[in-house]
């Protein structure tokens, strides 16, 4: 699709809800902080003014976060004021948990490395987002007084602001837009340039933000590195948690018995992310993996006394060696920690993404034009998930027979690509967009079944309607 005639059509469909990606690259605000996409798009937004140079809007952020968003090495001169007495305005992903055993609220600051501050009773009530995986915004903090001891605590809190997007003015804007323009624009927001990919290309991208649009989601993806695998999901929601290698436990996955905090799969993320898969070093695998088929098939699982239902979704990112643009052996799954050649457990995941389809990012690759605000449209993806029927007339999926299993992944992500596209079964476009890329996506689990144990598992898919 032309560019401009893109561009045209983006800006009279969305007015102030979109912005230059272009622009946002251009400024390179993040090699002067690390800071998520969405939040250096809300920057950007915020003190970008029509007359403005690039240089000036450069300027005004850049001085606004070496005010407001230390870096870490300025973390004990932040303490040190503080300690002083005096007030401080920082720009964070403030997070609060309750310790109920001894009423407190627990304030955690990034920036300071500070997880056991403050919050008053007049900031939480009128932020519950700091309860639910913590909120970006600017907190001004103070020292008081606790007993014995001083403490940091948050007395104002302004949050940044994502855009709720009014579903109605979606389903408005869609009517303006092919299935094809559609795609376009979705690409355009997650920071591609459409033009860069073939159309099977530009399907298999946009596959990646099913999980953060349907509860319960269970999804792998498999690609040799620099495809971006993990780049959306570390900067397009507020709601995702991404965990990058290394060791996990029980405790971290799933609940804390010591402090008897819930885990990163016990609902405080709409998806959890757990990327460099085939390096993951699982502590405790065998309690881990019994916990992970409980979870993965029902929603929900027991540490202890204690039963816990989350609707947290959960992709495993991992790398894999091509030969001729394919996997270098047919059970590519084998490139995970051995607790996943498991077929039970390989069983409860829904699908998998064909990364290996996908082209290294390249400069070409990033988006050129408009596309939806990163903050307002992982706003958006997180309303998706528990919207009515009735407010949301997208998600269906025509009733299907065959494997259990097979029919409840092929449900789930049909339901999610309907309501990234925004078509129902009565649309021309709807099996060719919906319900084949569905079914391919579980048919790809049903392989490696196959490959894992041959004896119980066909590798053809099971479904039917």
């Amino acid at each position: 699709m032309n560019a401009q005639i893109l561009d045209e059509k983006i800006a009279s469909a969305f007015g102030e809800l979109i912005i230059d990606k272009a622009l946002v690259r251009t400024l390179k605000i993040r090699e002067k902080r690390t800071i998520p996409s969405f939040v250096e798009e809300w920057l950007i937004s915020r003190f970008q003014k029509p007359n403005a140079s690039k240089p000036e809007v450069y300027q005004a952020i850049t001085g606004f976060m070496s005010q407001h968003l230390p870096a870490k090495t300025e973390k004990e001169t932040i303490k040190y004021r503080l300690q002083s007495g005096e007030s401080v305005v920082l720009l964070d992903r403030f997070d609060v948990r309750i310790d109920i055993a001894k009423d407190r609220k627990l304030l955690t600051i990034p920036c300071l490395d500070e997880r056991n501050a403050y919050v008053t009773n007049e900031v939480l009530e009128k932020n519950q987002s700091l309860l639910e995986g913590g909120q970006w915004g600017a907190g001004r903090l103070f020292v008081r007084a606790e007993g014995k001891i001083n403490v940091i605590e948050l007395v104002e809190f302004n949050p940044m602001q994502s855009g709720k997007v009014r579903l109605e003015q979606l389903i408005k804007a869609r009517e303006q837009f092919t299935t094809r323009e559609w795609i376009c624009l979705l690409l355009r927001t997650m920071g591609y340039e459409p033009s860069a990919y073939t159309e099977e290309q530009q399907a298999n991208v946009i596959l990646r933000l099913l999980p953060l649009i349907e509860n319960k989601l269970n999804l792998m993806e498999l690609a040799p590195k620099g495809t971006g695998k993990s780049f959306i999901y570390a900067n397009l929601s507020r709601h995702v948690w991404l965990n990058s290698g290394g060791a996990l436990s029980q405790a971290q996955l799933f609940m804390n018995l010591n402090t008897n905090e819930v885990g990163l799969l016990g609902g405080k993320y709409d998806l959890l992310v757990l990327d460099e898969g085939q390096s993951i070093n699982f502590k405790g695998a065998d309690d881990i993996h019994a916990k992970f088929k409980d979870y993965l098939e029902s929603g929900q699982f027991s540490i202890g006394s204690k039963k816990i239902t989350s609707e947290c979704g959960l992709i495993i990112l991992a790398n894999i060696d091509l030969y001729a643009g394919q996997p270098r052996q047919s059970d590519y799954i084998r490139h995970l920690p051995e607790m996943f050649h498991d077929s039970a457990l390989m069983d409860r995941f829904h699908g998998i993404i064909p990364g290996w389809k996908i082209p290294r990012f390249t400069t070409e690759s990033a988006a050129q034009g408009f596309g939806i605000k990163a903050d307002v449209f992982g706003e958006y993806l997180h309303q998706l998930r528990t919207v009515s029927h009735h407010e949301f007339p997208f998600g269906e999926c025509p009733p299907l027979k065959g494997d259990s299993r097979d029919v409840t992944a092929v449900t789930r992500l049909a339901s999610a690509l309907s309501k990234l596209l925004l078509i129902n079964p009565d649309h021309v476009d709807y099996e060719n967009y919906v319900l084949n890329p569905a079914k391919e996506l579980r048919q790809r689990v049903r392989s490696q079944l196959a490959e894992l144990n041959p004896h119980e598992f066909p590798a053809g898919i099971n479904v039917s309607y």
